[in-house]
C-alpha cells in the first residue's frame, strides 16, 4: 500500500512538470549531440530515454527523508567537465540527466535505491531531486506504457 502511494505521488509530480519538457533537449547529450547518432536510434528506445531522463528529477522547497544532499556545483558536465555554477537555475524543461554527472553521484550508492539531492539555492526551490535508479526506472517503465 505504501508503495503505491509513493508510485501515485511520483507519477504525479513527474507528469505535472513533464509536459514542457523538450525530449530533444533531454536526450541529445547521451548520443553526443550526434544528430545522425541520435537519428539511427530506434524510435522506442528514443522514447525510453526520454522517458528515463524525464523521470529523473524534480523541485522541491524541502529536504526528502533520508536524501543525501549534495551542492549543484559537484555536478560536472560530461562534455567539457566544467562544474555547475553555485547560482544555477533549474530548469527540468532542459536539464539533461545524459548531460551531467548524476549517474557517478548515484554509482556512489550500490543498490540503486537512494534518492539524492543538490542544493539549488538560486532557484525557484531549494532542492533539486535526483530520484534513485530504481524509482527513474518504475517511473520511466509507467511512462512508455502509458503512451
Amino acid at each position: 500500500m505504501k508503495r503505491t502511494a509513493l508510485i501515485l505521488v511520483m507519477l504525479l509530480a513527474a507528469f505535472g512538470g513533464m509536459k514542457a519538457q523538450n525530449c530533444e533537449a533531454l536526450v541529445a547529450p547521451r548520443f553526443g549531440y550526434n544528430a545522425d547518432r541520435m537519428a539511427a536510434c530506434p524510435s522506442d528506445k528514443l522514447e525510453w530515454y526520454c522517458c528515463y531522463a524525464r523521470a529523473a528529477f524534480y523541485e522541491s522547497d524541502t529536504l526528502p527523508a533520508s536524501a543525501d544532499l549534495f551542492s549543484i556545483t559537484e555536478v560536472q558536465a560530461i562534455n567539457g567537465g566544467a562544474y555547475l555554477p553555485a547560482d544555477y537555475v533549474v530548469d527540468l524543461s532542459t536539464l539533461s540527466y545524459y548531460a551531467y554527472t548524476f549517474l557517478y553521484f548515484q554509482q556512489r550508492y550500490p543498490h540503486g535505491d537512494k534518492t539524492l539531492c543538490f542544493s539549488t539555492p538560486s532557484s525557484a526551490h531549494p532542492y533539486l531531486v535526483l530520484r534513485s535508479i530504481d524509482d527513474m526506472t518504475e517511473l520511466a517503465t509507467q511512462m512508455v506504457e502509458q503512451r
